[in-house]
């Protein structure tokens, strides 16, 4: 009996033992980076183009240091977008002449900075379409309904060998398993509506996704198409930018992880990746450059797009991580400066109660979030030197960065003050990759003259007695306390 006994115990103990440490152990929740089992690199708005060498480079240095901040060659390139910059152009349609439906020197331009840049035996490519490639709003159904097979045709075999047999880039979606993780790519048919996708395209994605998730419920499911979702990330609550018809779709599915780039911001800003309870979104930044920290700086008379140091000194993205519990870390790349930028963003595998969407909650962030701060006895110094009106101010804090200054100008009229101008003044924060790294000082100035024309546009008097207002604001819309200043001449 006591042999009997024996012999049970040690099974039950054996069983206890396989329990935790085999098929049925409990997975960690914290990102273990000695076991990644998937890595890929997260980019968009590469904008390849015809005789732009300088632009292949970019996109082929970010691919290196990619490869070279994961350790060893990607297992995918993933990329949400605007891959070429004129594709969308057709023979005899517009002002080009040298596109046709077989051949496109953006394509030819693409296809060589990824085999430049990429083993394709080793990295995968997997893509989706943006409004630069095909985009019928531009020139028609008809004609830019063949761009998705003009891609595939002229990038050929070897760019699709990862693909699932359910995939069908030549009618832009795709379907693609990397090493045990499915990646979905869909496009829209339409731009600037904030409903682009077609029924059939949701449909399918729909079905994928509901197939995926039933099968493997707490992997993640990576999607990707060019537009964000409506109300995620920055950029996206214009709804001519973004896409309310998607969202609704992938919202059914707390496994998914969408990546969209179009909107061209920075990473630095910690809205960049976004949770709503639903699914995460992340946006991608651009490879090329960012305009939105550049259209934010508004002089009186409007800065061009090329104000700052747009394209030179730009060009951002991300490295996708998944370890073997399923957590995913994303690294966030500055490919100018070939730096980390900020700490990564961190993801639990994805949880029935929902607990890994609550990292990156917007709601909550924003409701936590530390308005920007002048320190005490800050001031605003205005000055006329020669024509050119000089302000300066040290810099407030915040508890991230401040994201752009907010000059109010008022002119005396009479009895009271009528505001003259609003100037939105970035921080350019994509030039700091840490917090700590933000000037202390600030300096702006623009011409007496700008300020004359302006009033006479608009019919002001001129008088020269001016005050102004400066207020720091961050990535949430939270502002400082204002700091005010006079000018009188």
């Amino acid at each position: 009996m006591k042999k009997v006994l024996s012999i049970i115990v040690g099974l039950i103990v054996v069983f206890s033992i396989f329990s935790f440490t085999g098929c049925g152990s409990k997975k960690s929740d914290v990102f273990n980076e000695n076991e990644i089992v998937l890595s890929f690199s997260a980019m968009s708005d590469i904008h390849q183009q015809k005789g732009k060498n300088d632009i292949k480079d970019k996109l082929v240095k970010a691919l290196g240091y990619a490869a070279t901040l994961n350790g060893k060659p990607l297992d995918l390139a993933l990329f949400a977008g605007d891959l070429t910059e004129e594709a969308w152009r057709q023979t005899n349609v517009g002002t080009q002449t040298d596109y046709t439906t077989t051949y496109n020197a953006d394509i030819d331009m693409l296809k060589t900075a990824w085999t430049e840049a990429l083993d394709l035996s080793k990295t995968g490519v997997f893509y989706t379409l943006g409004n630069h490639d095909t985009d019928p709003s531009k020139l028609g159904e008809e004609v830019m309904g063949v761009m998705p097979s003009l891609f595939k045709s002229q990038l050929g075999d070897e760019f699709f060998r990862i693909d699932a047999n359910d995939s069908a880039p030549e009618l832009g979606r795709r379907h693609a398993v990397v090493n045990g993780y499915h990646f979905l790519a869909v496009q829209p048919d339409y731009y600037w509506t904030g409903y682009g996708y077609s029924s059939e395209m949701l449909d399918w994605i729909d079905a994928k996704l509901g197939a995926i998730t039933k099968e493997a419920p707490e992997k993640y499911v990576f999607v990707t198409s060019h537009p964000p979702l409506y109300e995620t990330v920055f950029g996206s609550c214009t709804p001519t930018w973004s896409d309310s018809s998607l969202k609704k779709v992938l919202e059914k599915y707390p496994q998914v992880i969408y990546f969209s780039g179009h909107i061209h911001n920075v990473l630095q800003d910690e809205i960049q990746i976004s949770q709503n309870g639903y699914m995460t979104a992340a946006d991608c930044g651009s490879v090329k450059y960012t305009d939105w920290m550049n259209n934010v700086n508004e002089n009186l008379t409007r800065f061009d797009n090329d104000c700052g140091t747009r394209i030179n000194d730009f060009s951002q993205g991300l490295l996708v991580q998944v370890d073997k519990s399923g957590n995913v870390k994303i690294t966030r790349c500055d490919y100018y400066k070939e730096a980390i930028i900020k700490e990564p963003w961190l993801l639990s595998y994805p949880k029935a109660e929902g607990s890994h969407l609550k990292a990156y909650d917007n709601q909550s962030r924003r409701d936590n979030n530390k308005v920007p701060e002048f320190a005490d006895g800050t001031t605003l110094n205005v000055a006329l030197d020669n024509g050119t009106f000089k302000l300066d101010w040290n810099c407030a804090t915040d508890d991230d960065q401040v994201r752009y200054y907010l000059v109010n100008l008022y002119m005396k009229d009479g009895g009271s003050s009528v505001k003259i101008k609003t100037f939105y003044l970035a921080t350019f924060t994509y030039r700091y990759d840490e917090v700590s790294d933000m000037p202390t000082h600030f300096e702006w100035s623009f011409t007496e003259q700008s300020v004359k024309d302006y009033c006479a546009t608009h019919k002001i008097e001129y008088t020269g007695d001016m005050s102004f207002e400066l207020r720091a604001v961050d990535v949430w819309y939270g502002a400082s306390k204002s700091i005010f200043a006079t000018y009188t001449k």
